[in-house]
């Protein structure tokens, strides 16, 4: 089953009073590329991430952002109150002792060391953080794969219908094809026998056989059909095969385009030439939906 390569995921983690979000979408792109936005404190431990995303996903261009904030959305949940209380009652008994009035400045008291918890001072905190962001960036992966799934059925379908529209044209020019020598060669000696109409001149055979044989030779497409088919072929295993497929997908369409060009330069004019057309247009819209695929 292919994959596209666009789509969007989001998860939550919970840890320490503090809730992680991650993010995660992809857009085309023929590698896999990473674009990772962390806090400060985890840019050291990227790789990790960048794993996770690499067990996932195969091309694309993806970008992960990732922001922890408290449970309670604003600051309060950073003061470690305990240690502030501490603070207060040492500075009451310093107070007390010197026999001085007790004033407590609680700003100046934040700024002692440990009343306020932060992610890049407190290592611990970090450390205690990291599963969940782990856990966070994986869900969100996660989400952003299966939506790739999810897409990637959908294309499936268009391709599918692409291919079939594309062998039956090719089936219409294949059966054009096998009148159009005989066709040929009634319309030139009609021609011929209209000019030497009254000449008393016979027509010459052989020269008439030698010019059907240079017209059948650069009309023919019998070998532009078989390997269009068999590309077709190739593409079809392809849309139902596991893993990334896209380059391959990319290289067939582009074969089958080949193909299709060189046997419409080989049409003569009529219906052939206009399914040639049609053709070519079939095969360009099957090469833009693959662009979208892994």
């Amino acid at each position: 089953m292919i994959s596209s390569m666009t789509g969007f995921g989001a998860a939550e983690a919970q840890r320490e009073g503090w809730t992680v979000v991650a993010e995660a979408r992809s857009v085309n792109h023929k590698d896999l590329r990473l674009a990772l936005r962390l806090p400060d404190a985890f840019q050291a431990r990227q790789f990790e991430v960048q794993k996770l995303v690499e067990e996932r996903l195969h091309r694309g261009h993806v970008y992960v952002e990732v922001t922890c904030r408290t449970a309670e959305g604003g600051a309060g949940a950073l003061v470690d109150r305990e240690q502030v209380r501490s603070y207060a009652a040492a500075l009451r008994e310093v107070a007390e002792a010197e026999g001085l009035p007790f004033q407590v400045d609680l700003a100046s008291v934040l700024r002692l060391p440990g009343a306020v918890k932060d992610m890049t001072t407190d290592e611990d905190l970090r450390e205690r953080l990291w599963p969940g962001v782990l856990e966070a960036c994986g869900a969100a992966l996660d989400a952003l794969a299966q939506m790739r799934r999810t897409e990637g059925a959908n294309l499936e379908a268009q391709l599918a219908g692409s291919c079939e529209a594309i062998e039956s044209l090719t089936a219409r020019i294949e059966a054009a094809q096998q009148g159009l020598v005989a066709a040929y060669r009634d319309r030139l000696r009609q021609r011929v026998e209209r000019l030497l109409d009254g000449a008393g001149v016979p027509v010459n055979e052989e020269s008439l056989a030698r010019e059907v044989a240079l017209f059948a030779d650069r009309s023919d497409v019998s070998e532009e059909v078989v390997r269009l088919r068999s590309h077709l072929a190739q593409f079809g295993e392809a849309l139902t095969a596991e893993g990334p497929v896209g380059r391959k997908m990319e290289f067939l369409g582009q074969e089958m385009l080949r193909e299709a060009n060189t046997m419409a330069a080989k049409m003569a004019s009529g219906p052939p030439v206009r399914d040639a057309v049609e053709l070519k247009s079939e095969i360009d819209r099957l090469r833009e939906q693959v662009r979208n695929v892994e």
